[in-house]
């Protein structure tokens, strides 16, 4: 029976697979939001990157960080959601149940 160090989770998987479809795809490390990751997408043309749900990382922010929504909301406007790192950068989804 192999270790646990050696399972892989889902999300492994799938970074392991985008790795290989785009190396330049970029993943919110500092700090984290593996939690908010709800796939891969990409435009017409364009390679593939992480795509993130904005609730679960505003969420992420409310519980780590102990923020109310609105601090979490406006830290994630200002340095997150309106970022742009290159062709690597992130997708951020807001849901149709979020209006």
């Amino acid at each position: 029976m192999p270790e646990t160090k050696d399972l892989k989770t889902q999300l492994d998987w799938m970074l392991d697979h985008l790795q290989e479809l785009n190396p330049k795809a970029l993943r919110f490390v500092d700090p984290t939001f593996d939690e908010a990751i709800i796939g891969i997408g990409c435009q017409y043309s364009k390679d593939p990157v992480l795509v993130y749900d904005e609730e679960k990382m505003v969420e992420h922010l409310v519980w780590t960080e102990g923020w109310d929504f609105e601090e979490a909301y406006d830290f994630l406007c200002f340095n997150t959601f309106s970022a742009w790192v290159g062709e690597g950068t992130p997708i951020i989804v807001k849901s149709i149940n979020d209006f």
